[in-house]
């Protein structure tokens, strides 16, 4: 006789409100993500930080909060990723801009 065990995927999502209008959630030991209650409403926030949406209801808010490797979680996560991206080079391209104009410059001040 075999016994194959099969890997936990109900693993429970536990629920702790920390301060006044502030959940965190907690999924096998590990920190899964929160809610913060705003005006007129909560929005959830995944295990990144990265906001999920805005709810009406805290019930709705928790509901919401999903696995990290869920594809709407990951594909907001990566959309997040690159305009963090693209704001750093245009920066930077603005700053090495400004260092070889006064590079330029400064022989004539």
């Amino acid at each position: 006789m075999t016994t194959v065990v099969a890997p936990r995927t109900g693993v429970r999502v536990l629920w702790a409100k920390v301060d006044s209008g502030f959940w965190v959630a907690h999924r096998g030991g590990e920190y899964f993500g929160c809610v913060d209650s705003v005006s007129g409403g909560f929005v959830s926030r995944d295990a990144h930080g990265v906001p999920i949406g805005r709810y009406d209801t805290l019930d709705g808010a928790k509901a919401s909060l999903r696995s990290t490797t869920d594809p709407v979680n990951t594909a907001r996560r990566l959309r997040a990723e690159r305009a963090t991206v693209v704001l750093a080079t245009a920066a930077g391209s603005a700053a090495l801009a400004f260092a070889l104009t006064a590079g330029a410059l400064a022989p004539y001040l």
